[in-house]
Parts: structure tokens; C-alpha cells; sequence
């Protein structure tokens, strides 16, 4: 299920913080998440090599990777719902791996993991109303548009507003 002929998802590993180290400190992009401040090598290590469980942290980090093991990005499940059975989904794809079908692929997979495994009725994902290609990648995914939320998200100097999307498990 978490697998196909060209992605697959896997558990975070101790040997994942460099990249986690790169993709994390993309300051450029911190708007697009939570992000405040840099992220050191040692916190991303202890991170890296923790025990992650869906149930105990409401959510879960992947790691998308291709058939020949390169490690492409990230594809999260976070604000898990147990008694709603629905979590937000993000995905990030490192600049150099984008605009390949990764970021797709691995959402895809999230998608089928979160409704065939884990039993979640829904999965949503907020984006920046500016950014049309991801809206396009998740509508694609058989998200749809459910919202639309103004000033949601700062991006110095000024407000964004989000469009939020749901996929539900029929």
C-alpha cells in the first residue's frame, strides 16, 4: 500500500536529518508552513531517531522516496482527529526533485494510507490561494475545494489568503 512502480513512503530514519536539515531550513519557503526559526542539526537528529506513533503525537511524517531509493520529500499527516477520523496533510518536495511527479505520487500515497489503513473519513490540506499549481496537484489527487479563508497566512509584508481543500473516503 505504500509502494508503487516509482514512490514509495517509508518511517523516518536516524540517517534522514541531513535532508531534513535542508528542506527544513528553506527559509524562503517557512510561510508555506509553521516555521519560525532554523532547525540545528542535533534537534533534527533527535528528531530523525525518535519514536514517531500517529496515535501518541496526532501526527506522522513520511519520507517519499523514488525506485532507486532517493529520498524526493516529505509527505505529512498532522492535527490527527481520532474521533472525527481526519488530519490535515501537507507535503514538501525538495526544490531540485520538483515539477517530476513526486510531490503526486507521494500524495497519492498518503491519501490511500490515511483511508485504507489508518480509516480516516477525510483528509484536508490548507494552501496559499496564490499558489494554483499545488491547488491543481491536489485537485488532481481527487481534492476538493470546501473554503475559502481570508488573511490566513502571513508572508511578509503582507496577509494571504487559503483555499482549503478536503478528499473524503466514500
Amino acid at each position: 500500500m505504500l509502494k508503487t512502480d516509482t514512490h514509495a513512503l517509508r518511517a523516518l530514519e536516524p540517517s534522514d536529518s541531513a535532508f531534513l536539515f535542508q528542506l527544513e531550513n528553506a527559509s524562503d519557503e517557512w510561510w508555506l508552513g509553521a516555521t519560525i526559526a532554523p532547525l540545528g542539526r542535533a534537534t533534527l537528529e533527535q528528531y530523525a531517531s525518535g519514536q514517531h506513533d500517529l496515535y501518541r503525537d496526532l501526527q506522522l511524517r513520511l519520507m517519499i522516496t523514488t525506485a532507486d531509493g532517493t529520498t524526493v520529500g516529505t509527505v505529512d499527516l498532522y492535527q490527527y482527529e481520532p474521533r472525527n477520523r481526519r488530519a490535515g496533510v501537507g507535503i514538501a518536495i525538495l526544490k531540485e526533485h520538483r515539477r517530476q511527479g513526486h510531490a503526486r505520487a507521494g500524495l497519492a500515497l498518503m491519501r490511500d494510507y490515511a483511508f485504507q489503513h489508518l480509516g480516516l473519513h477525510q483528509v484536508w490540506a490548507e494552501i496559499p490561494a496564490c499558489n494554483a499549481e499545488t491547488i491543481q496537484l491536489f485537485e488532481a489527487e481527487g481534492f476538493e475545494q470546501s473554503g475559502h479563508l481570508k488573511d490566513w497566512i502571513w508572508r511578509a509584508p503582507h496577509w494571504e489568503d487559503a483555499v482549503l481543500v478536503q478528499a473524503r473516503n466514500h
